[in-house]
């Protein structure tokens, strides 16, 4: 089973990632979480202004990578991230402008249109928390909800069916997350 949660950044969707993870492993399930690995692009990424197509391709495929790796080590793939909301920071470097070898771009548009509906499970954070220095993300609320509109346009484009979960503390987004697996 592939789990995904998506949102854009800065919305709980690691510590929420790790928490289901917890719950899954304490309940006897052979569960693994994919990595959050924007940090290592050797691309310039992470904000508005430090990012680039380019960037954003290397983001989508590493992301694959780190799916194809889980799947293979663990029955249950949480996926803190998904190629949806990485998509989405790809068409935003897009739509400003920013140039993209044709390559670049039909590959990724490729990816999407294949890996999107991959996921068993997709479960979508809403914006929720301020926006806190990290010394990496961005800080911009406005590019935030930029994405995050980004984000639903392609869900909405796709027909995936997504599960929104509300602004809650972890605990209570597990029992929500666990209830729509049927696993409570």
């Amino acid at each position: 089973m592939k789990i995904g949660i998506t949102g854009t950044h800065c919305t709980g969707k690691t510590s929420l990632a790790h928490a289901l993870m917890g719950t899954l492993k304490e309940r006897g399930y052979n569960a693994g979480i994919t990595r959050e690995f924007v940090r290592e692009c050797p691309i310039p990424a992470g904000t508005e202004g430090r990012n680039s197509p380019t960037a954003q391709a290397w983001i989508i495929g590493r992301q694959l990578i780190e799916e194809i790796e889980a799947a293979n080590s663990y029955e249950m793939v949480i996926c803190d991230r998904t190629v949806i909301d990485n998509y989405a920071y790809f068409l935003w470097t897009l739509r400003t402008g920013m140039k993209a070898d044709p390559a670049i771009v039909q590959t990724v548009q490729d990816i999407l249109k294949n890996w999107a509906h991959s996921y068993d499970y997709l479960f979508k954070l809403p914006i929720a928390t301020p926006l806190r220095p990290d010394g990496f993300r961005s800080t911009d609320p406005g590019w935030q909800r930029e994405i995050n509109s980004l984000i639903d346009q392609i869900i909405a484009e796709r027909k995936l069916q997504i599960n929104k979960i509300a602004l809650a503390p972890n605990s209570q987004r597990v029992a929500e997350i666990l209830k729509i697996l049927k696993l409570e």
